[in-house]
């Protein structure tokens, strides 16, 4: 008897350890949100996070934050008695004034009013957010138009000078990239060959091939490789990176190195190009 009922299946278990669960999921996914760069820099780049894009952590802290508040629902209805107790007073058990929910109710308006206001500390964070995704926005990672992947291929030739449609049709074909319709975007021309939006513009107008391996990949490979694909002394190139302040070692990656001390992969690059 006493296993039948350790095995009864308890739906008030099933929605404590879904809620929390689902909360770790909204807290996860909210700090990888407040990391990511804007959305014109995420998509043009590929930008990657686990190998999950910005528009996938979005949807997940997205559904984390429904199954969140389906399950805050439900665990109020199994826990109804003790969270009314919280408006009763502890001896007479009659509804009275208590000061733990007014001093709840009193953070929760200043949250909102020092939000809607812009008021410190609130506005301190947000600021820093902005500072952290505006650290995202370097030349090496920007547009010709803003979110040109959403142009099509017509539509870019037309508003990019010094190259025409034809051209950039060519220079894909080159590179074995062929163009089924120049009225297809160029965020869907790159998603259909695998690659990003930069890395497929790039080759559409005629850039280097260097330039062509991207942000991503250049914080994907060690400081060994990059001074040997680009015909660099690395004894050189270390010594700059010493002198600018970096603690590096050959084997590390261009993201390792930035993410150790405190930069992006691209101030790294603009380092080594000086």
């Amino acid at each position: 008897m006493e296993t039948k009922m350790q095995k009864k299946f308890s739906w008030r278990a099933f929605i404590s350890i879904l809620t929390g669960f689902s909360f770790i999921g909204i807290a996860i996914t909210g700090v990888v949100l407040f990391f990511v760069p804007p959305g014109r820099i995420a998509n043009w780049t590929g930008w990657t996070f686990l190998a999950i894009s910005k528009d996938t952590w979005i949807a997940l802290h997205d559904w984390f934050g429904i199954v969140f508040m389906i399950t805050v629902v439900f665990h109020l209805f199994f826990n109804l008695k003790p969270f009314i107790s919280y408006f009763k007073n502890k001896i007479t058990k009659a509804y009275s004034f208590r000061a733990e929910w007014l001093i709840a109710l009193v953070l929760c308006v200043c949250v909102s009013v020092g939000t809607i206001l812009n008021t410190a500390p609130f506005a301190n964070l947000m600021a820093w957010n902005e500072s952290l995704k505006d650290r995202w926005d370097t030349p090496a990672e920007q547009a010709p138009i803003p979110h040109a992947e959403l142009l099509t291929l017509n539509e870019l030739a037309q508003q990019v000078s010094g190259v025409d449609l034809e051209t950039m049709q060519s220079n894909l074909k080159n590179k074995g990239y062929e163009v089924g319709s120049p009225d297809m975007t160029l965020g869907e021309l790159a998603e259909s060959v695998s690659k990003t939006p930069l890395e497929l513009y790039q080759i559409a107008v005629g850039q280097s091939g260097s330039a062509v391996a991207g942000t991503n990949r250049f914080g994907q490979m060690t400081l060994e490789q990059y001074c040997e694909q680009n015909n660099l002394n690395i004894n050189e190139v270390a010594q700059k990176l010493k002198d600018a302040g970096f603690t590096i070692k050959p084997e590390m990656t261009m993201r390792e190195i930035a993410d150790s001390n405190g930069a992006h992969p691209s101030e790294v690059r603009n380092i080594i190009s000086q």
